[in-house]
């Protein structure tokens, strides 16, 4: 086989050759491109040597440039200082305003402080008349079996003579007691008894002689006033002190929040109701910012239905009755519950001007004198009855046994009668 021969055969000879740039489609582009931006700059460049020599004739040539100060940097550096100067003004007034707010701030709070250092003083000056009060009760089990019952209040003491030491507390927590410890401040214990109580407002006064008592203890302890306070209002601030929390060594402050009036057995007592929380076992005394006592706690008379708060039966109303009971003596006794008819209700409803009797006491000198629920007491032994107050200062001038002669008026299907009976006073 010939040279010729043995070289590879091609079915195709022909080899394609790549096209050379300045045949390619972006050159073209561009270079057109370029083209139109010289023609379009030449043709600008005739129009405006054309165009301008007319417009200079048409029109006249502009006239210089005049020079321009720039003085809108003084402007703002005035304008800054001016700024400034009122911030500075601005900011002073308002340091000033937080200072007078700061020192209104501070003076509240100090006001708040001297406000609570004063009660502080208050009960600090009124340790010395506090007392702890144990009772003993012996009682038996289901099993037989013999145990103690403690109870323990706080009293305060009431008064002091030559011979006794009298301590005023709650009879609700010395019932039934074999046995009465009274602990001073100073820590000695002694024993009491009971002088006198009274059933219808739960107080009570204690008694303990003298020579049974530490000379030390006897100079340490002081006795409260109750002489002299005729009236508190509401919203003003109390100290309660004793047992306020349920137990002894408590303490408490609040405000009055409402005085009313409620008739009991053969009176009518203003009742102190405060903010100031309670339980079962708080008793204690209210106590005003000048030291005086002003209440004694007696949650017996808790409106039905308010809240768990301190109440406590106003100290005018019932000086009368501690005195008796230091006293060791009786307290009148009717058995009757009524409320004062005024001149203008007995006008407006057509009721006798007198006591109205909302009730009347089981087993009482009332009941057995014939009173009865809705009658009219009117008179007493020749003296007109107009209020609760007045019947009360009648009652004060008998004694147990006395025969009163009392009128009443009765409510019969003709109107009102007059009715007479006679009631042998008792004592509660």
């Amino acid at each position: 086989m010939g040279e010729n021969e043995k070289k590879e055969f091609h079915f195709i000879n022909e080899q394609i050759k790549k096209k050379p740039f300045y045949r390619r489609k972006w050159f073209t582009q561009g270079a057109a491109a370029i083209a139109l931006a010289l023609i379009f700059g030449v043709a600008a460049g005739v129009m405006f040597a054309i165009v301008q020599p007319w417009a200079s004739n048409q029109f006249g040539k502009p006239d210089e440039p005049t020079q321009i100060v720039m003085v809108q940097e003084e402007t703002h550096t005035q304008e800054t200082e001016t700024g400034q100067t009122e911030q500075k003004a601005d900011d002073e007034k308002e340091t000033a305003k937080g200072r007078k707010k700061n020192s209104k701030e501070t003076d509240a709070i100090e006001e708040y402080r001297m406000h609570y250092d004063q009660m502080k003083n208050v009960v600090d000056s009124a340790e010395n008349s506090l007392v702890k009060i144990k009772s003993y009760v012996a009682k038996m089990d289901w099993f037989s079996e013999s145990y103690e019952n403690v109870t323990e209040t706080s009293g305060l003491v009431f008064r002091v003579d030559s011979n006794w030491l009298y301590i005023l507390t709650s009879s609700r927590f010395i019932k039934s007691a074999q046995q009465i410890t009274v602990t001073f401040p100073g820590g000695e214990v002694a024993d009491a008894a009971v002088r006198r109580q009274d059933t219808v407002t739960e107080l009570a006064i204690l008694e303990i002689p003298l020579k049974s008592i530490k000379e030390s203890t006897i100079q340490s302890i002081s006795a409260i006033s109750i002489k002299g306070i005729s009236s508190v209002e509401k919203g003003e601030s109390v100290i309660a002190v004793g047992s306020p929390m349920g137990y002894t060594d408590s303490i408490n402050y609040g405000m009055i929040t409402s005085i009313t009036e409620c008739e009991d057995v053969d009176g009518e007592y203003r009742v102190i109701a405060t903010d100031m929380a309670a339980s079962d076992m708080s008793y204690g005394f209210l106590l005003n910012l000048d030291g005086n006592m002003v209440g004694i706690v007696a949650q017996k008379f808790k409106q039905t239905g308010a809240a768990d708060t301190l109440t406590a039966l106003g100290i005018s109303d019932i000086s009368y009755l501690l005195e008796m009971l230091a006293a060791g003596r009786s307290l009148p006794y009717t058995g009757v519950v009524g409320k004062s008819v005024s001149a203008d209700v007995a006008e407006h409803f057509s009721v006798p001007y007198g006591i109205y009797v909302k009730k009347v006491n089981t087993d009482s000198p009332a009941m057995y004198a014939g009173i009865q629920a809705a009658d009219v007491i009117t008179e007493i032994n020749g003296e007109s009855v107009g209020s609760m107050s007045e019947y009360e200062d009648i009652l004060r001038k008998y004694q147990e046994g006395d025969t009163l002669k009392i009128k009443v008026r009765r409510k019969s299907i003709g109107g009102y009668a007059d009715v007479e009976m006679k009631l042998v006073m008792g004592a509660r």
